[in-house]
């Protein structure tokens, strides 16, 4: 159990450290963001309220309790791959902890803490403000507000611990084959859709006319139809509510799923670590069949490079596959569980926004994206390379800025296609929605890469901590925000303007936006950049 404590320690600080120094060696940026948690809350807390409010008018406020679980659970779920497969089998520690004196199961066990801490922070963001809802409404009786207190703390373990039960064995499958990293992307991909595609059957046939009357009859149905995706969101809601059966049936859950992790995390990550060591160990043969002397152009080289360092990491590659296709993901789902349909879209009263629906969903990957922010920071200590090419530091910045250009653009024709063909818009909102999306890929493919040469952070001790545990992924959502509120304020000021004119306002200020960056990245900070060490 020392060995376990200690070792956990280790990894949490090292976990924490990327975050204290960083904000040690800015105090400008630390009190900055003292105000991004407060941004982050804002649309938490008014959707958490609007959920509030619908169950609270039907007399069941605790559903609410049961509806967020379900999400909390899917989203920690889908979170937690990425971060158990780096920290487990992409992380620098693996050949030091190979050499301590200490048993398969705590580095499982240690690792695993590290993921809780991130899991339990969206626990706390999103169920923790559900469970302070509730307990308002409650009165914030002592015993449920502590059983409540409880429940968030438990949330992150069932949906991580069943991550971890899955990838390990997969890892250890495709740990000796050609194409591994491929089918690491292919597999995490396959194990979402299966999940998200037993809770949408499940939810079909709760929700058939048959079923329906009977669920409605009974004292506890709508819970169950809430609950349906994940039967301990409905176990967890009855222990808030001080029902101790079903608390014992939760609680018991979540310690069954630790104790079988207890026995077989020794087999699973001894055989998934042997696998992935002798594949990582062997050398590959040359082919020259594979090498061309074609003469080719620097900056589609390094386009090349900068790709490739993204499709030859699967924790990168997942990442960005996961933010730029986000929204045909949300699509689907809400298509197939009856959310929302495509005879919603064909509501007159959606007709004046349609134009913003379809810019919203063709202009997601690099709203939602931070590709730039990391531009620099993937390359890790492999950034000297660079260094020694005869290619020149606006060189160097330009295709980094093309490759987040090439990757969002990619992303958002899919779905400009798509949704052009689902949704009913017109040619000339297809053309002015195709030109906004691109000023405003170039303006944040430029504006995020000021932020990563402002902060490099090029010694990173896994890919996880380059791509999410990472202060430049949270600082490009303030110029995001801040894009968002001018046109807010358009759209307050000006009423009567036609989304069109609109969407044309929208793309010159991204063009003031795009100039502005540039103009700073290739003036004020190529210098910065050109004496940039690894540190």
């Amino acid at each position: 159990m020392n060995k376990l404590l200690s070792l956990t320690k280790i990894q949490v600080k090292d976990f924490m450290s990327k975050y204290s120094q960083q904000l040690n060696m800015n105090k400008a940026l630390s009190r900055l963001l003292i105000l991004l948690p407060i941004f982050l809350y804002i649309p938490v807390f008014q959707i958490v309220k609007s959920f509030y409010d619908s169950f609270s008018a039907i007399g069941m406020p605790e559903l609410t309790l049961t509806y967020i679980h379900v999400a909390v659970s899917l989203i920690v779920f889908i979170t937690g791959i990425p971060l158990i497969i780096s920290l487990f089998f992409y992380s620098k520690d693996l050949s030091l902890l190979a050499t301590l004196p200490i048993k398969e199961d705590t580095i499982v066990f240690s690792k695993l803490a590290t993921v809780y801490v991130y899991l339990f922070g969206i626990s706390a963001l999103l169920f923790g403000t559900g469970v302070g809802f509730y307990g308002l409404a409650d009165g914030f009786k002592p015993v449920a507000l502590l059983l409540g207190i409880l429940a968030v703390i438990v949330t992150p373990i069932l949906p991580m611990i069943f991550a971890t039960l899955i990838i390990i064995p997969f890892m250890t499958v495709i740990g000796g084959r050609k194409n591994r990293n491929l089918m690491i992307l292919v597999g995490n991909l396959i194990f979402i859709v299966i999940i998200l595609g037993l809770q949408v059957l499940v939810t079909r046939l709760q929700l058939d006319p048959s079923n329906m009357q009977k669920l409605l009859s009974s004292k506890d149905g709508v819970m169950a139809i809430v609950g349906s995706k994940f039967p301990p969101s409905v176990w967890m809601t009855k222990m808030v509510m001080k029902s101790w059966l079903e608390g014992l049936y939760y609680l018991g859950l979540n310690l069954g799923f630790v104790i079988l992790l207890k026995f077989a995390a020794t087999s699973l990550y001894k055989g998934a670590m042997s696998k992935y060591n002798q594949q990582a160990s062997a050398t590959k043969k040359g082919n020259l069949r594979n090498y061309s002397y074609r003469m080719t152009s620097k900056r589609v080289l390094l386009i090349k490079r900068h790709i490739g360092i993204i499709i030859h990491n699967p924790t990168f590659l997942l990442n960005t596959v996961m933010n730029m296709f986000v929204p045909i993901l949300l699509f689907v789902i809400y298509t197939f569980m009856g959310i929302m349909d495509l005879d919603t879209f064909k509501d007159p009263m959606l007709a004046p926004f349609m134009i913003y629906i379809y810019t919203g969903i063709v202009g997601a990957p690099i709203l939602m994206g931070s590709l730039s922010t990391t531009a620099i920071t993937r390359e890790g200590k492999t950034f000297w390379e660079t260094r020694v090419w005869p290619i020149s530091a606006k060189e160097n910045l330009q295709t980094r800025i093309l490759t987040t250009i090439v990757l969002s653009l990619s992303s958002s024709l899919v779905l400009a296609i798509i949704a052009g063909i689902l949704l009913p818009v017109t040619l000339s909102d297809i053309i002015l929605t195709m030109i906004c999306v691109v000023i405003a890929t170039f303006c944040f493919s430029t504006l995020d890469l000021i932020i990563n040469i402002a902060r490099p952070y090029l010694n990173w001790s896994n890919p996880t901590a380059a791509v999410k545990n990472n202060l430049n992924v949270m600082l490009s959502l303030l110029p995001r925000m801040a894009f968002g509120v001018v046109g807010f304020a358009l759209f307050r000021l000006m009423p009567d303007v036609g989304g069109s004119i609109m969407i044309a306002m929208f793309s010159v200020i991204f063009a003031i936006g795009f100039i502005v960056s540039y103009s700073l990245v290739f003036g004020r900070l190529i210098s910065k950049f050109s004496n940039m060490d690894i540190e």
